[in-house]
């Protein structure tokens, strides 16, 4: 090889490569160790990921909103159309059975007592005078009706405890109207409360709803404090938003917000009159809201990534 008469290639490097006998060398040298130790890693590694997706499952839960309610209350209401005097217990006070509650407003009924009660003591001072005085006699004992009559009705005006209990409920203030049947106050006896908690939910998952499901709940302003009971009863049909308002009542259908659609209603058991929060007790009361969660199924994650294999997999 030359160019011009001249070598490309110096002497001495042509006389070493043609001494040496030595092929070329390899461009990357394998270590047969090492390669089969990374392919039997990945091996491993797909082995464990498919395991992993195929036994490892994920919950599908039914989700809404719940009121609590408190049954067994006895609800003490108004008996006319009047306003409120004065209220003369706190909530969560226990009570003794007739003892007073509230008053409400007598000012007539008063004045209906004074005037009875003075008319009585003028007509017992004339039966003093002559006891003999038959007629004076026949007119004290009307009057005597009268005025008890005019008693019982200033004391039908105070509202009194029906049983030995806590007070659970108290809706009005003093100088509050309320008319004849409004409720008041309630009182729960001990041992009769049932506290449950009433879930409404998408009506799709009514097929997946058992007794026994699994419930957990918060109640608003309790965020992370969560409760978990077993469902006791779940509505047979599905309902629309407004049948559900209707059958929580007048007094908790608005107190929830409802989403349109069909919905069934969940109910739960709470076994507990009280919940904790940050180490605090507090007790559950009627019309509590929150948020709801029932676990209705279990899928593998294989399943949810091929839905086709759902049909081998047992439920």
């Amino acid at each position: 090889m030359s160019r011009g008469g001249e070598r490309l290639f110096r002497a001495e490097a042509l006389a070493h490569h043609e001494g040496s006998g030595d092929e070329l060398g390899d461009v990357i040298r394998f270590e047969p160790k090492w390669s089969r130790i990374a392919a039997s890693v990945v091996g491993l590694g797909v082995l464990a990921f498919f395991l992993f997706i195929a036994l490892i499952g994920v919950d599908d839960y039914a989700s809404g909103p719940i009121v609590i309610r408190v049954e067994g209350r006895r609800m003490v209401t108004a008996s006319t159309m009047t306003s409120v005097e004065a209220v003369l217990v706190q909530p969560g006070a226990r009570v003794e059975a007739n003892q007073e509650l509230l008053r409400l407003k007598s000012d007539e009924e008063k004045s209906e007592v004074a005037r009875a009660e003075k008319d009585f003591d003028n007509q017992m001072l004339r039966i003093l005078r002559d006891p003999n005085d038959q007629m004076a006699k026949e007119a004290l004992a009307t009057l005597r009706a009268k005025r008890d009559m005019a008693r019982n009705a200033v004391d039908a005006r105070v509202v009194r405890a029906p049983v030995t209990g806590l007070v659970s409920d108290i809706r009005v203030v003093v100088g509050q109207h309320v008319n004849m049947g409004d409720v008041l106050l309630a009182v729960t006896a001990p041992g009769e409360a049932k506290i449950s908690a009433i879930a409404m939910v998408p009506a799709n998952f009514r097929p997946m709803l058992q007794h026994g499901s699994k419930m957990r709940f918060e109640l608003e302003g309790f965020k992370f404090d969560y409760t978990d009971v077993e469902v006791e009863e779940v509505s047979a049909e599905a309902i629309g938003s407004r049948e559900v308002q209707r059958l929580l009542g007048q007094d908790k259908g608005d107190s929830v917000a409802i989403d349109t659609g069909a919905h069934v209603l969940v109910t739960a058991k709470i076994p507990t009159a009280s919940f904790s929060s940050e180490g605090q007790n507090y007790a559950f009361f009627d019309g509590l809201t929150g948020n709801a969660e029932i676990r209705v199924r279990r899928e593998p994650i294989l399943v949810m990534l091929v839905p086709a294999l759902r049909s081998l997999v047992p439920q």
